[in-house]
């Protein structure tokens, strides 16, 4: 039986590569949580009370786009927190977590060709797997952009060649990034877009990160 090739050229998925380097160490020791986001406290005692008044809807289908209640919460949200106007009914989309909308852009949004060329989407390196995967399965190339020290640990899109981005559909960018926790600027932003509307291609902004911060709300591209 034969199996797609389309994704071997991936790197290794995270966890196992993780799991190899703590078999190397003996068990017993103290333990510092590094692994998936999730958390690590009680859940809030009103959210039983709430679960526990709607009981009867976990028994049906919910709408596929969301309860228009929960797109008003959203827009309302998007409004506070990065002073655009979002409307309810065309521009708000709630997802099972980001990894679905992040992978789903692609078969929604990339084209088969771009300028009559095989698409790339630019990914910044290191990346999320669900980027590259998303890219590939839709016959588009992975075009890999360091963010590393000298770029402020942000990808340099700019940089990549004029040739590339002629036949680029899309460009991944993750802000406060992961792992480095790098925040991309008004200016960064600014400058992506510029570049997206010379080139005429879509960002996807991976902002799951935007409410981890000390001080100063980080910038995001609604802005």
């Amino acid at each position: 039986m034969a199996f797609p090739e389309r994704f071997s050229g991936l790197s290794e998925y995270a966890f196992p590569r993780l799991r190899r380097l703590l078999d190397a160490h003996a068990p017993g020791g103290p333990v510092v949580h590094m692994t998936i986001g999730e958390p690590r406290h009680p859940m809030p005692d009103f959210v039983g009370a709430v679960i526990a008044e709607n009981l009867d809807g976990f028994g049906r289908y919910p709408p596929n786009d969301g309860t228009p209640e929960l797109r008003v919460a959203i827009s309302a949200w998007l409004t506070r927190r990065y002073g655009v106007a979002v409307d309810p009914e065309t521009q708000v989309m709630p997802l099972n977590g980001t990894r679905e909308g992040l992978f789903n852009v692609g078969p929604a949004l990339i084209p088969e060709e771009v300028r009559g060329q095989r698409p790339a989407v630019l990914i910044p390196n290191p990346f999320y797997q669900a980027y590259a995967v998303a890219a590939q399965a839709v016959g588009a190339e992975p075009v890999f952009v360091p963010a590393e020290a000298g770029t402020g640990f942000l990808p340099d899109f700019s940089a990549v060649p004029k040739d590339v981005l002629n036949r680029t559909a899309a460009a991944y960018l993750c802000s406060p990034s992961n792992p480095q926790g790098a925040v991309a600027s008004r200016e960064d932003w600014a400058g992506l877009i510029a570049l997206a509307e010379k080139y005429d291609f879509r960002i996807f902004a991976d902002e799951c990160y935007s409410e981890i911060y000390r001080d100063t709300p980080p910038p995001g591209a609604l802005e």
